[in-house]
């Protein structure tokens, strides 16, 4: 991308009165490919670039997008960007930080891996993948193997205050396993993704554990309504978490719609429970050095011992909030956490286990989950029936519900944590959910 005809656009939008420009410019080369039946079915390659340009005259802004870099050439794309600056209605947030407050030294983030990753290597390592979990004996089928690699550059401009740019990389490496008994067809999956090429988890390694999750789903059985204690695995642990950020995040709270508005520096959840939002994670997968409105990105304590310490801003929300901005815009308008997760605690995932006579132990959760306006949370879910503090058999056909404050405020959390996608959590036992069954 040519950063010229960026700084070009930006000029000729100041010449027609515009007092502020900001652009974000993304530039995607990726490579994708699929197997099926253990032999290859598709190879996609794609390079994209998107450009967000939002023009300011005093409290007016309005953002134009293009896909074609040599849109911002054409003197009518700048104009139609500024009449549109003109004309939106007055904001009655500011949304633009001050200069001072731009990042001018940002930390140096390894999120960009220099190997070359080829579409053969893709295809090798997808076609290992696939046809080791068709080897596995009970393995009936599978819905295919994928895997990908994409490098982006991310470019931001403010004016003339700021000029920044990384770059990243990106790795996917799944399939989707299936088996059958007496007529029932389960099917699970597994999955990695990494920045690094070199650290995607061992293909044969993705399709055992892919094949095992599906065999210990036969002959699953519905149970009875009840009120009993529920172990999240960790990848359902993760969800709830993804649906805890959504009530965290700054447009939620402030307009008004999310249960947690009024719970700051309140305790919502058992001493237990800490979430943390880290920038600069290595490696991370949500790492970045500055937001989108070119600050400095940095580590948020969200929840300490139970206490909700922190939203998830950016500038705008921040103003309207009165709060200080958190470093987490994303795009001109949106806010994202970086790599959060729900941080370890003390216990074994075999210590939870033992701690349940009778119970749920949940590996899926189907269908939406929490209303961030009432804090209810209902899902569909599979797992598996605890008795005794062993696994006893599959279960289906159930779900899960409770008020999400008081799911987690009696919740127990295992030391299993790993982070595979950047909103991550460790198993946990949340202790009387009603679980809906025949």
């Amino acid at each position: 991308m040519d950063n010229d005809i960026l700084y070009n656009a930006m000029r000729r939008a100041k010449m027609l009165g515009a007092d502020q420009i900001d652009i974000l410019a993304v530039e995607d080369n990726a490579i994708s490919v699929s197997t099926r039946l253990a032999n290859l079915e598709n190879v996609t390659r794609s390079e994209t670039i998107s450009i967000k340009m939002r023009t300011s005259l005093g409290k007016r802004s309005a953002v134009v997008i293009t896909n074609n870099v040599d849109e911002l050439k054409k003197e009518s794309f700048v104009q139609k960007a500024v009449f549109a600056a003109k004309n939106a209605p007055e904001e009655t947030t500011e949304f633009r930080p001050n200069p001072n407050e731009l990042c001018k030294n940002f930390a140096k983030i390894d999120v960009c891996d220099t190997q070359t990753v080829s579409s053969q290597d893709l295809i090798d390592a997808a076609l290992e993948c696939e046809s080791t979990a068709l080897q596995i004996n009970g393995i009936t089928n599978s819905e295919g193997a994928k895997a990908s690699h994409s490098r982006s550059k991310i470019i931001l401009m403010k004016n003339d205050d700021f000029f920044a740019e990384y770059d990243r990389t990106f790795n996917q490496l799944s399939v989707v396993t299936l088996a059958e008994k007496d007529g029932f067809l389960e099917q699970d999956y597994d999955f990695s993704e990494t920045v690094y090429w070199s650290d995607l988890k061992n293909p044969q390694l993705i399709a055992k554990e892919s094949a095992e999750r599906t065999l210990r789903r036969l002959g699953a059985r519905k149970i009875q309504s009840c009120k009993v204690p529920v172990i999240f695995d960790r990848r359902v642990s993760s969800q709830l978490l993804g649906d805890f950020v959504a009530a965290i995040s700054g447009g939620s709270v402030a307009n008004g719609i999310s249960f947690l508005k009024d719970k700051l520096s309140q305790k919502i959840f058992s001493d237990e429970v800490s979430i943390v939002d880290k920038y600069s994670t290595a490696r991370g997968l949500r790492s970045r050095p500055f937001d989108s409105d070119g600050l400095e990105c940095s580590d948020t304590i969200v929840v300490q011992s139970g206490v909700l310490q922190s939203f998830i801003l950016n500038m705008k929300y921040a103003n309207k909030l009165r709060m200080k901005s958190t470093g987490n815009a994303l795009g001109f308008d949106g806010v994202a956490p970086n790599n959060i997760c729900i941080e370890n605690g003390t216990r074994s995932f075999q210590d939870l286990l033992k701690s349940v006579k009778n119970g749920l132990y949940v590996v899926e959760a189907l269908g939406n989950g929490l209303n961030i306006v009432t804090g209810n949370y209902s899902q569909g879910a599979v797992g598996f029936w605890i008795e005794n503090g062993e696994i006893a058999y599959p279960v289906n056909e159930v779900t899960i519900a409770g008020n999400f404050i008081e799911m987690l405020s009696n919740c127990k959390v295992a030391n299993d944590l790993k982070i595979n996608s950047g909103i991550d959590a460790p198993s946990l036992l949340l202790n009387e959910i009603v679980v809906g069954g025949v």
